[in-house]
Protein backbone atom coordinates (compact mmCIF):
# COMPACT_ATOMS: atom_id res chain seq x y z
CA UNK A 1 0.00 0.00 0.00
CA UNK A 2 1.32 3.66 -0.90
CA UNK A 3 0.69 6.48 2.04
CA UNK A 4 0.40 9.82 0.74
CA UNK A 5 2.32 12.35 2.21
CA UNK A 6 1.17 13.55 5.87
CA UNK A 7 -1.19 11.07 5.69
CA UNK A 8 -2.92 10.05 9.03
CA UNK A 9 -2.16 14.20 9.86
CA UNK A 10 -4.94 16.30 10.14
CA UNK A 11 -5.28 18.96 7.54
CA UNK A 12 -5.91 21.56 9.98
CA UNK A 13 -2.75 20.70 11.67
CA UNK A 14 -0.81 20.34 8.27
CA UNK A 15 -2.36 23.78 7.04
CA UNK A 16 -1.15 25.81 10.27
CA UNK A 17 1.89 23.76 10.15
CA UNK A 18 2.70 24.52 6.29
CA UNK A 19 1.78 28.47 7.45
CA UNK A 20 4.32 28.93 9.75
CA UNK A 21 6.52 27.11 8.38
CA UNK A 22 7.04 29.60 5.21
CA UNK A 23 6.68 32.46 7.48
CA UNK A 24 9.64 31.23 9.45
CA UNK A 25 11.23 30.82 6.28
CA UNK A 26 10.63 34.11 4.79
CA UNK A 27 11.82 35.84 8.08
CA UNK A 28 15.10 33.89 7.79
CA UNK A 29 14.94 35.60 4.05
CA UNK A 30 14.85 38.69 5.94
CA UNK A 31 17.55 38.52 8.14
CA UNK A 32 19.95 37.07 5.68
CA UNK A 33 19.02 39.91 3.12
CA UNK A 34 19.74 42.68 6.18
CA UNK A 35 22.30 41.51 6.60
CA UNK A 36 23.49 41.13 2.78
CA UNK A 37 22.69 44.64 2.82
CA UNK A 38 24.55 45.91 5.21
CA UNK A 39 27.95 44.50 4.13
CA UNK A 40 26.93 45.80 1.01
CA UNK A 41 26.66 42.33 -1.14
CA UNK A 42 23.73 41.12 -3.33
CA UNK A 43 21.71 43.03 -6.43
CA UNK A 44 18.59 43.51 -6.61
CA UNK A 45 18.22 43.59 -9.80
CA UNK A 46 19.99 39.64 -10.02
CA UNK A 47 17.65 38.74 -7.03
CA UNK A 48 14.43 40.13 -9.45
CA UNK A 49 15.37 37.83 -12.51
CA UNK A 50 15.62 34.70 -9.90
CA UNK A 51 12.54 35.74 -8.30
CA UNK A 52 10.48 35.81 -11.44
CA UNK A 53 12.20 32.66 -12.71
CA UNK A 54 11.32 31.04 -8.71
CA UNK A 55 7.33 31.99 -8.83
CA UNK A 56 7.34 30.95 -12.32
CA UNK A 57 8.66 27.20 -11.54
CA UNK A 58 6.20 27.68 -8.80
CA UNK A 59 3.37 28.31 -10.32
CA UNK A 60 3.85 25.98 -13.00
CA UNK A 61 4.25 22.81 -10.24
CA UNK A 62 1.64 24.25 -8.25
CA UNK A 63 -0.99 23.71 -11.60
CA UNK A 64 0.74 20.46 -12.68
CA UNK A 65 0.35 19.13 -9.04
CA UNK A 66 -3.34 20.71 -8.37
CA UNK A 67 -4.11 18.91 -12.12
CA UNK A 68 -2.98 15.52 -10.80
CA UNK A 69 -4.78 15.37 -7.75
CA UNK A 70 -8.49 16.47 -9.07
CA UNK A 71 -8.24 13.99 -11.91
CA UNK A 72 -7.95 11.60 -9.67
CA UNK A 73 -10.65 12.60 -7.68
CA UNK A 74 -12.65 13.18 -10.18
CA UNK A 75 -11.47 9.38 -11.30
CA UNK A 76 -12.80 8.29 -7.53
CA UNK A 77 -16.37 9.84 -8.20
CA UNK A 78 -16.44 8.49 -11.83
CA UNK A 79 -16.10 4.93 -10.08
CA UNK A 80 -18.51 5.67 -7.81
CA UNK A 81 -21.26 5.78 -10.43
CA UNK A 82 -19.86 2.81 -12.48
CA UNK A 83 -20.11 0.27 -9.38
CA UNK A 84 -23.61 1.52 -8.67
CA UNK A 85 -24.39 0.65 -12.19
CA UNK A 86 -22.52 -2.68 -12.06
CA UNK A 87 -24.31 -3.70 -8.63
CA UNK A 88 -27.87 -2.47 -10.19
CA UNK A 89 -27.68 -4.68 -13.11
CA UNK A 90 -26.21 -7.92 -11.19
CA UNK A 91 -29.51 -7.06 -9.04
CA UNK A 92 -31.77 -7.00 -12.09
CA UNK A 93 -30.18 -10.25 -13.32
CA UNK A 94 -30.70 -12.37 -10.60
CA UNK A 95 -34.16 -12.92 -11.87
CA UNK A 96 -32.37 -15.27 -14.23
CA UNK A 97 -32.04 -17.56 -11.56
CA UNK A 98 -34.24 -19.86 -9.91
CA UNK A 99 -35.33 -19.69 -6.09
CA UNK A 100 -33.62 -19.89 -3.30
CA UNK A 101 -30.47 -19.21 -5.32
CA UNK A 102 -31.94 -15.78 -6.39
CA UNK A 103 -33.64 -14.30 -2.75
CA UNK A 104 -30.13 -15.10 -1.31
CA UNK A 105 -28.21 -13.24 -4.48
CA UNK A 106 -30.55 -10.15 -3.39
CA UNK A 107 -30.03 -10.28 0.24
CA UNK A 108 -26.22 -10.42 -0.08
CA UNK A 109 -26.10 -7.43 -2.89
CA UNK A 110 -28.24 -5.31 -0.55
CA UNK A 111 -25.99 -5.79 2.11
CA UNK A 112 -23.01 -5.33 -0.23
CA UNK A 113 -24.57 -2.03 -1.28
CA UNK A 114 -24.82 -0.73 2.46
CA UNK A 115 -21.00 -1.66 3.26
CA UNK A 116 -19.58 -0.13 0.22
CA UNK A 117 -21.87 3.35 0.86
CA UNK A 118 -19.95 2.91 4.44
CA UNK A 119 -17.01 2.78 2.96
CA UNK A 120 -17.08 6.42 1.97
CA UNK A 121 -16.97 7.24 5.81
CA UNK A 122 -14.18 5.00 7.20
CA UNK A 123 -12.02 7.72 8.35
CA UNK A 124 -9.12 6.41 7.57
CA UNK A 125 -7.36 3.97 5.50
CA UNK A 126 -7.01 1.39 8.37
CA UNK A 127 -10.25 1.68 8.81
CA UNK A 128 -10.87 1.07 5.40
CA UNK A 129 -8.77 -1.94 5.19
CA UNK A 130 -9.52 -3.25 8.44
CA UNK A 131 -13.79 -2.56 7.95
CA UNK A 132 -15.26 -2.25 4.64
CA UNK A 133 -13.07 -3.73 2.38
CA UNK A 134 -12.59 -6.78 4.07
CA UNK A 135 -16.39 -7.18 4.85
CA UNK A 136 -16.54 -5.87 0.98
CA UNK A 137 -14.49 -9.07 -0.14
CA UNK A 138 -16.16 -11.80 2.72
CA UNK A 139 -19.69 -10.80 0.69
CA UNK A 140 -17.85 -10.86 -2.63
CA UNK A 141 -16.92 -14.66 -2.00
CA UNK A 142 -20.80 -15.68 -0.91
CA UNK A 143 -22.37 -13.74 -4.06
CA UNK A 144 -19.28 -16.13 -5.85
CA UNK A 145 -20.27 -19.15 -4.38
CA UNK A 146 -23.98 -18.15 -5.57
CA UNK A 147 -23.12 -17.46 -8.98
CA UNK A 148 -21.41 -20.58 -9.16
CA UNK A 149 -24.07 -22.78 -7.35
CA UNK A 150 -26.64 -21.00 -10.16
CA UNK A 151 -24.37 -21.74 -13.07
CA UNK A 152 -23.81 -25.30 -11.88
CA UNK A 153 -27.48 -25.72 -11.69
CA UNK A 154 -28.52 -24.00 -14.96
CA UNK A 155 -25.67 -23.71 -17.22
CA UNK A 156 -27.02 -21.54 -19.53
CA UNK A 157 -26.58 -18.76 -21.53
CA UNK A 158 -29.21 -16.50 -19.34
CA UNK A 159 -27.81 -17.54 -15.90
CA UNK A 160 -23.95 -16.65 -17.67
CA UNK A 161 -25.21 -12.96 -17.63
CA UNK A 162 -25.46 -13.00 -13.91
CA UNK A 163 -21.99 -15.04 -13.44
CA UNK A 164 -20.83 -11.77 -15.30
CA UNK A 165 -22.28 -9.33 -13.54
CA UNK A 166 -21.45 -10.53 -10.69
CA UNK A 167 -17.55 -10.88 -11.94
CA UNK A 168 -17.59 -6.79 -12.77
CA UNK A 169 -19.14 -6.14 -9.33
CA UNK A 170 -16.02 -8.11 -7.64
CA UNK A 171 -14.02 -6.18 -10.69
CA UNK A 172 -14.86 -2.32 -9.45
CA UNK A 173 -14.03 -3.37 -6.34
CA UNK A 174 -10.51 -3.75 -7.25
CA UNK A 175 -10.68 -0.76 -9.29
CA UNK A 176 -12.04 1.76 -6.60
CA UNK A 177 -9.57 -0.17 -3.86
CA UNK A 178 -6.76 0.79 -6.38
CA UNK A 179 -7.77 4.31 -6.63
CA UNK A 180 -8.67 4.95 -3.04
CA UNK A 181 -5.49 3.11 -1.70
CA UNK A 182 -2.86 2.29 -4.23
CA UNK A 183 -2.11 5.44 -6.32
CA UNK A 184 -1.76 8.90 -3.81
CA UNK A 185 0.52 11.64 -5.66
CA UNK A 186 3.77 10.44 -5.25
CA UNK A 187 5.14 11.78 -1.84
CA UNK A 188 8.28 13.48 -3.78
CA UNK A 189 6.39 15.28 -5.55
CA UNK A 190 4.37 16.90 -2.79
CA UNK A 191 7.97 17.02 -1.38
CA UNK A 192 9.69 18.77 -4.10
CA UNK A 193 6.26 21.24 -4.29
CA UNK A 194 6.85 22.07 -0.77
CA UNK A 195 10.83 22.65 -0.89
CA UNK A 196 10.03 25.30 -3.79
CA UNK A 197 7.40 27.02 -1.81
CA UNK A 198 9.89 27.41 0.90
CA UNK A 199 13.02 28.37 -1.41
CA UNK A 200 10.24 31.18 -3.03
CA UNK A 201 9.65 32.19 0.31
CA UNK A 202 13.17 32.03 1.76
CA UNK A 203 13.85 34.55 -1.13
CA UNK A 204 11.11 36.60 -0.80
CA UNK A 205 12.45 37.45 2.37
CA UNK A 206 16.05 37.74 1.02
CA UNK A 207 15.05 40.71 -1.46
CA UNK A 208 12.76 42.60 1.26
CA UNK A 209 16.31 42.08 3.36
CA UNK A 210 18.31 43.35 0.67
CA UNK A 211 16.13 46.52 0.10
CA UNK A 212 15.59 47.75 3.27
CA UNK A 213 11.69 46.67 2.87
CA UNK A 214 10.53 46.21 6.56
CA UNK A 215 6.79 45.30 5.63
CA UNK A 216 5.46 42.09 5.57
CA UNK A 217 2.53 42.14 4.47
CA UNK A 218 3.10 40.42 1.30
CA UNK A 219 5.28 37.73 2.26
CA UNK A 220 3.01 36.88 4.83
CA UNK A 221 -0.11 36.90 1.99
CA UNK A 222 1.70 34.57 0.01
CA UNK A 223 2.76 31.88 2.95
CA UNK A 224 -0.80 31.80 3.54
CA UNK A 225 -2.43 31.16 0.23
CA UNK A 226 0.39 29.09 -0.61
CA UNK A 227 -0.85 27.23 2.25
CA UNK A 228 -4.13 27.32 1.63
CA UNK A 229 -3.58 25.93 -1.58
CA UNK A 230 -1.01 23.08 -0.64
CA UNK A 231 -3.52 21.75 2.42
CA UNK A 232 -6.48 22.23 -0.71
CA UNK A 233 -4.58 19.81 -2.82
CA UNK A 234 -3.27 17.61 0.19
CA UNK A 235 -7.33 17.28 0.43
CA UNK A 236 -8.17 16.63 -2.81
CA UNK A 237 -5.88 13.72 -2.50
CA UNK A 238 -7.32 11.88 0.06
CA UNK A 239 -10.11 10.00 -0.50
CA UNK A 240 -11.16 8.58 3.53
CA UNK A 241 -9.73 12.51 5.56
CA UNK A 242 -10.62 16.20 5.06
CA UNK A 243 -13.11 17.67 3.54
CA UNK A 244 -13.65 17.14 -0.08
CA UNK A 245 -15.47 14.29 -0.23
CA UNK A 246 -16.38 12.22 -3.21
CA UNK A 247 -20.64 11.97 -3.80
CA UNK A 248 -22.23 8.79 -2.67
CA UNK A 249 -25.59 9.63 -4.26
CA UNK A 250 -25.53 6.74 -6.42
CA UNK A 251 -24.94 4.72 -4.26
CA UNK A 252 -27.52 6.10 -2.12
CA UNK A 253 -30.20 5.67 -4.80
CA UNK A 254 -29.33 2.29 -5.27
CA UNK A 255 -29.67 1.65 -1.56
CA UNK A 256 -32.98 3.22 -1.27
CA UNK A 257 -34.43 1.40 -4.44
CA UNK A 258 -33.00 -2.50 -2.96
CA UNK A 259 -34.49 -1.44 0.14
CA UNK A 260 -37.60 -0.90 -1.03
CA UNK A 261 -37.89 -3.90 -3.20
CA UNK A 262 -38.01 -5.94 0.24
Amino acid sequence: MTRGLFEGIPLVVVLLATAVALLIAAGAGYRLGARARTRNRGSTADMGTIMGGLLGLLGLMLAFTFGMAGQRFDHRRELVVEEANAIGTAWLRTDLIPEPMRGRARETLRAYVHVRFEAASSGSVEAFLAGASARSEQLQGVLWGIAAEAASASPTPTTALFVTAVNEVIDMHGRRFAAAVRSPIPPIIFGTLYAVSFLVLLALGFMRGLTGDGSALATSLLSVVLAVVLALILDLDRPFEGYLKVGQGAMRDLRTMMDAAR
